[in-house]
């Protein structure tokens, strides 16, 4: 059986690759703000829940009966590592806070927001079927697998090319930057019935977990 690692680098890399399908040069690292070490893996791990998420939502039809739905996977996931998540939330709060006008707290719950939309777009521009197909296993094995083995999957240093709103401030890897995927998934995605979209709050109570305070 693979690895988590194995599996989240293959979805990433999937991923990436129907992106740069739709965009076929990198973003080249912006500038203005960039993540801390911490700060990148942060979103990193963000980024993983949140496609627990969205898959638990988008990929229902695959669920099996009697067994454990793909989103109750997703919530036990967050109980399982919520003090985690929850340091993952303080870290990119504090780099709002470190990087952004208005309250930090607010940044980050829009930030989420947009990522968990632009997760959705990714499905429509992959097809339900397709993105479900290789999104859907990635749930068993982020259950399955230990806080140490998904943080060395999610760990910035990892190979591939990562997904991220801002490149590391340390050393900017290859990096699709948020909005450019987001552009790109948009462009590849063909017509369809409006996305409902995923509210910062909806969210926040689907998670369970806590933003830092300022």
């Amino acid at each position: 059986m693979p690895s988590f690692r194995q599996v989240a680098r293959a979805v990433g890399a999937f991923t990436v690759a129907a992106t740069l399908a739709a965009s076929p040069a990198l973003a080249a690292p912006p500038k203005g703000p960039c993540y801390s070490v911490p700060e990148f893996a942060a979103e990193q791990g963000i980024r993983l829940h949140t496609e627990l998420m969205v898959v638990g939502l988008t990929c229902q039809h695959m669920d099996v009966k009697g067994q454990l739905s793909l989103f109750n996977q997703y919530k036990q996931f967050t109980l399982k590592h919520q003090a985690r998540i929850q340091e993952w939330e303080k870290a990119l709060v504090a780099y709002y806070k470190r990087t952004a006008k208005g309250n930090p707290t607010r940044n980050f719950d829009s930030f989420r927001t947009r990522l968990a939309n632009e997760t959705s777009q990714r499905a429509i521009a992959l097809t339900t079927p397709v993105f479900c197909g290789t999104h859907a296993p990635l749930v068993a094995q982020a259950m399955a697998a230990s806080l140490a083995e998904i943080e060395q999957g999610l760990s910035p240093d990892a190979a591939g090319v990562h997904m991220a709103n801002a490149p590391r401030c340390d050393k900017p890897a290859p990096t699709v930057l948020l909005a450019d995927a987001a552009a790109a998934a948009a462009n590849a995605a063909p017509p369809r019935a409006p996305t409902p979209v995923i509210s910062g709050a909806a969210a926040g109570a689907k998670t369970k977990t806590k933003s830092a305070a300022q």
